[in-house]
């Protein structure tokens, strides 16, 4: 049912995935309907057929059990009817409530892939010993302070060593690729950005990485131009930098850029949990119709 469903909605529609989604979640429910239809067709003219006597008129226990198999017939009707009113509802709930956050937050994390393969790529060629300058604090968005550039280099050893437990053997792969050394092994760059994005430490190991990166020598912030090289178009870079520049003041520090890579993980953990607490909404709907249906 899926792939027939998925096969006409590419035609009729620009959304295949929703409908094929739709359609394997009712796919049980429309097995059960088809099913009994089959079986009200099919049960007089087979009863009355078979006969031993060849008497082909209905029997009263034949009427009666023919019955039964109505009422069950109604209820897989209502039942399917039910359901696809139940995933309409839950589509239009998670379009309406969450469409904009996610695409934001697709947005947030392809960026950050994005610049995260361009660092695996060039860090390797730039010093691997991160240069800590003894700086005066100040603003988010001006100066780094030497400490603060130090807790986040111990932090990141804590990160690395809790994505090594997450991911097995990908660690080695994931570790190398925040470090800059050399591993035997690679790994999905989105992956990666997945698996950082978990954890607090995680994103503060990532935003270090890229701030190394993208860093001009002589400069203690990144500026706009500073991430071009990363995307495919002007347009797109100046999007990803305005994300991470909320001082608005044209430039980021590793401040700026490690809260906001917090802020996108808390925010991809959010849209997930509100996601799952909305689909529990949508269940206790369901058993609500369920008793209107049994009724």
């Amino acid at each position: 049912m899926p792939i027939v469903v998925g096969f006409f909605a590419s035609i009729f529609t620009n959304n295949a995935k929703k409908w094929r989604d739709m359609a394997k979640q009712l796919e049980l429910h429309a097995a059960l309907f088809f099913w009994w239809l089959g079986v009200e067709i099919s049960f007089l003219p087979t009863m009355k057929n078979h006969h031993v006597d060849g008497d082909k008129t209905t029997r009263s226990w034949e009427n009666t059990l023919n019955k039964i198999i109505i009422v069950i017939f109604v209820w897989t009707i209502l039942n399917f009817i039910e359901k696809i009113l139940i995933q309409l509802i839950a589509i239009s709930f998670h379009l309406r409530t969450y469409a904009d956050r996610i695409e934001i937050n697709k947005f947030q994390i392809g960026s950050l892939t994005k610049l995260y393969e361009f660092s695996r790529n060039t860090l390797p060629d730039k010093n691997d010993q991160f240069e800590e300058k003894q700086e005066e604090s100040g603003a988010s968005g001006t100066k780094t302070p030497l400490h603060y550039a130090g807790k986040a280099q111990r932090k990141a050893v804590g990160a690395l060593n809790k994505v090594g437990n997450k991911v097995g053997d990908v660690a080695g792969a994931v570790v190398a690729d925040v470090t800059g050394r050399t591993a035997t092994r690679s790994t999905d760059a989105y992956q990666v950005i997945l698996t950082l994005l978990r954890t607090t430490s995680g994103c503060q190991v990532m935003a270090r990485r890229l701030y190394r990166t993208f860093v001009r020598d002589g400069f203690d912030t990144v500026f706009g131009g500073d991430l071009k090289a990363a995307f495919d178009d002007s347009e797109e870079a100046e999007a990803a930098f305005a994300m991470f520049d909320r001082d608005m003041n044209g430039d980021i520090s590793m401040e700026e850029l490690e809260a906001v890579c917090v802020d996108i993980g808390r925010e991809r953990k959010s849209i997930t949990a509100s996601l799952k607490d909305l689909d529990s909404v949508v269940s206790k709907l369901d058993d609500v119709f369920m008793f209107f249906v049994l009724v």
